[in-house]
């Protein structure tokens, strides 16, 4: 297996003053899996361009250890037409080489943090094949769960005195902000979220910051209103392939609605892939672009998140983690074996953690998949969920089987066209592997069902089935069947016999 590998992944690897976390994780995947790096002579003669001439000579000498394609091939006219977009410039004249490389099958992959040019790959049916370095570790993660490096990995409060600030992971903070070792230092008694691997790294920060209606804002423009609000001060995660942003994007909402906030709000640069990135993440969840905050020497984008307010035209993941009232509510089983692999953080008292924490990576994923080839009954997005963890065999089932959980629906999904579809549907976010996933395509093609949904809270208080009968939710002697309807009342009366607090937007 060939990966062309794009110049500016070259650049970010083997420039010594550049610590890249994810760069690395990526070069390992592809030793591990025994694919081939390769290069192209046109990412040579751009390398040569580069002005540092301390980085020019260091990656030099490094290129040795790639496979550099020999012979250079120039798009032709039919491949230029499918592309439909005039090369402006001598970038898009290489990038259409590269991409011609692929589309010969000279070769089988290629691996570039350049937006434009995945966008055209996908524009002429490659987009399966051409990768960012976070969507490729993605996809090999999901495929090969038996060489994850990772036993665990854990997400955790801590005092800002009690991390590591040498670790290479803040490095990139020391080059984007002027004296953040100090800043960080003074903040030794304050706590962040951070995640370590099993082996100590760290591989994402979180800091927040509650600010009150009186802050001041004049650095900011457009100006903010008088408002509460919930600063995510300090946030990076790297590429592990563990959906570990939504972990964080989590931990940002719960606290949100906690500090009960009217917006969150982020600055970022946007000068470095990376922090694109993780940028495109929050607007996948809801944060929209308001304007700059002016700095020193350059201005960051201000992204804001707005609370306590549903807006009709989003779809109900960009509302999360503010949910509706007024929808249709239903309780929909889950096997034992599947509900605390899909549903972690609703671990039965009785389960052990090292069992349900580690090598997958849907484990960390906020919005998950649901697999079905069950009748909807009526189900769309927007609509609650309760899970119902059903019981163990050869154990009385109604005092086993218990709701554990609520979650919101996102997006159903049942014209599913190829079996390669439905595995870029559930690529880190099921409970099955891809074989498995293989299967249900062979025997199910016709009525699967893709239920995406958001984790919303588990219920503090699990509520039996013997306590669905006896409330009149579920027949007597029977348990509930997938996507079983209830009224707002039944819901209502789960909610608060469980003692669990649910906030919501239009109620």
């Amino acid at each position: 297996m060939k990966v062309l590998l794009d110049t500016n992944i070259i650049i970010h690897r083997e420039n010594k003053r550049v610590s890249n976390y994810s760069i690395g994780h990526l070069y390992r995947w592809i030793d591990k899996l025994k694919y081939d790096k390769v290069i192209h002579p046109f990412s040579i003669s751009e390398i040569q361009k580069f002005r540092d001439p301390e980085t020019q000579e260091s990656i030099a000498v490094k290129l040795e250890s790639y496979d550099v394609i020999k012979t250079i091939k120039q798009p032709d006219d039919t491949f230029l037409y499918k592309i439909g977009i005039p090369e402006k410039s001598d970038n898009d004249r290489i990038d259409n080489i590269l991409l011609y490389e692929l589309y010969l099958g000279r070769v089988d992959l290629l691996i570039t943090e350049d937006r434009k040019l995945r966008n055209k790959a996908e524009a002429i049916g490659l987009g399966d094949r051409a990768f960012s370095i976070n969507a490729f570790i993605s996809k090999v993660t999901s495929e090969n769960p038996s060489l994850v490096e990772y036993k665990i990995l854990d997400v955790e409060k801590r005092y800002f005195g009690e991390i590591d600030l040498a670790d290479s992971f803040f490095d990139s903070f020391r080059t984007s902000y002027e004296g953040f070792d100090n800043w960080f230092n003074k903040k030794c008694d304050e706590e962040a979220y951070i995640c370590k691997s099993d082996t100590g790294k760290i591989l994402g920060f979180l800091y927040l910051k509650t600010e009150e209606q009186g802050e001041n804002y004049s650095d900011i423009y457009p100006l903010f209103l008088p408002k509460r609000r919930l600063k995510v001060g300090t946030f990076k995660v790297e590429s592990t392939g563990f959906r570990l942003g939504e972990r964080f994007i989590k931990i940002i909402f719960d606290n949100a609605l906690q500090r009960n906030v009217d917006e969150i709000y982020v600055t970022l640069f946007v000068d470095k892939e990376e922090l694109n990135a993780l940028k495109e993440l929050l607007l996948r969840w809801g944060f929209n672009y308001h304007g700059v905050k002016q700095g020193k020497s350059k201005n960051e984008h201000v992204l804001v998140k707005v609370m306590k307010h549903y807006e009709s035209t989003y779809s109900p993941k960009q509302n999360f983690p503010n949910i509706r009232y007024n929808c249709q509510k239903y309780i929909l089983p889950i096997l034992p074996k599947y509900h605390t692999s899909l549903l972690p953080d609703s671990m039965l008292n009785n389960e052990s953690k090292i069992n349900f924490m580690g090598r997958d990576p849907h484990k960390y994923a906020l919005q998950k998949v649901y697999i079905s080839w069950a009748q909807l009954n009526g189900a769309q997005p927007g609509d609650l969920i309760l899970f119902y963890r059903m019981g163990e065999e050869g154990r009385s089932k109604k005092y086993t089987s218990v709701i554990s959980t609520l979650a919101v629906v996102d997006e159903i999904v049942s014209d599913i066209h190829s079996e390669r579809e439905l595995l870029q549907i559930c690529q880190n976010r099921s409970v099955f592997k891809a074989e498995e996933l293989k299967r249900f395509w062979v025997g199910y093609r016709n009525n699967i069902k893709v239920l995406k949904f958001v984790y919303v809270k588990s219920l503090t208080k699990r509520l039996n089935l013997e306590y669905l009968w006896m409330k009149g939710i579920v027949a007597p002697q029977g348990g509930p069947r997938p996507f079983h309807k209830i009224t707002d009342n039944q819901f209502n009366e789960i909610i608060h016999d469980s003692m669990t607090d649910i906030k919501y937007i239009d109620c």
